[in-house]
């Protein structure tokens, strides 16, 4: 009986001594193996599991189109009291418009004539006003339209007195005295080009700025125009019979002839109108 119960036990040890060798070489390559898988990135070791991370939010950028926002100024220059409302187009474009209004009149006497002369500056314009370098500098090509700006005179000559024309004296008539007229006027549309300092739409989110612009538009050749209405009379022959309407007088109508073209001669320097304005912007959203 002894004798089978030891063959039993031998045939078990041998039977658990591959096993035994087996689980050994496990253990031994799990301790040597430094290549364990990685963890999740929201897996969190002091929170017991896996827990949830809020996304990381993305920087946003300001995006400019048209009427996404609105900038508004007055301001004061050569063209009198305007306004010019803007809008952006892109980051360093804005559309800006708007309007110049001046008015002034006066009167004097000039060789014996009452003169009463009036400025009227009426005109609109719009403009593209670029940002070269991002900042407050711009420069914008513009156009002026409905350009009603204009030179009115008028000139009433007292019976008796004299008024020179091109070099040659006329009297006016006692009975129809002279009364002169003139007027200047300019292209209707015109191109310019402007530069100046300040955005009424300022990319650093402020309300405030204070806009300075410096330029010229193109107006082209003035029109002159002059007129006179009475009698005008010749100072070598007596007033009597030396008298005669200027609309049938010939000597005169050369002689008024003559002073328009050499006024037409020096408006042509008038070409260029000028553009200065200091202002103050306010941008509304």
């Amino acid at each position: 009986m002894k004798v089978h119960i030891f063959a039993l036990s031998a045939v078990a040890i041998a039977l658990a001594i591959p096993y035994s060798f087996a689980q050994t070489a496990a253990l031994e390559n799990t301790a040597f193996n430094t290549d364990a898988p990685p963890m999740p990135a929201n897996y969190s070791p002091s929170g017991g599991g896996f827990v949830s991370r809020p996304p990381v939010p993305r920087a946003t950028t300001q995006t400019y189109r048209p009427f996404s926002a609105l900038g508004f100024a007055t301001r004061v220059g050569l063209g009198g009291t305007g306004f010019d409302i803007a809008t952006p187009l892109s980051t360093k474009l804005n559309l800006r418009a708007g309007g110049d209004f001046f008015s002034y009149a006066t009167s004097f006497q000039e060789q014996g004539a009452n003169v009463g002369v009036s400025l009227h500056l009426r005109s609109g314009h719009s403009a593209i006003d670029w940002f070269p370098f991002g900042g407050h500098f711009r420069i914008s090509p513009q156009l002026v339209f409905g350009n009603n700006n204009r030179i009115l005179a008028t000139a009433i000559i007292p019976s008796g007195s004299t008024v020179t024309l091109s070099g040659k004296d006329y009297i006016s008539s006692y009975t129809d005295p002279l009364h002169g007229s003139g007027r200047i006027d300019f292209n209707k549309v015109s191109p310019g080009l402007s530069f100046g300092f300040g955005n009424l739409i300022p990319r650093d989110r402020s309300h405030f700025s204070l806009p300075v612009e410096l330029g010229v538009y193109y107006v082209g050749q003035p029109s002159l125009q002059v007129a006179f209405t009475g009698s005008a009379c010749d100072p070598n022959y007596a007033l009597s019979v030396g008298c005669e309407s200027v609309d049938l007088d010939a000597s005169f109508q050369q002689s008024v002839a003559a002073f328009k073209a050499r006024n037409d001669n020096n408006l042509s320097y008038a070409s260029f109108f000028p553009i200065f304005s200091v202002g103050f912007a306010y941008r509304l959203f």
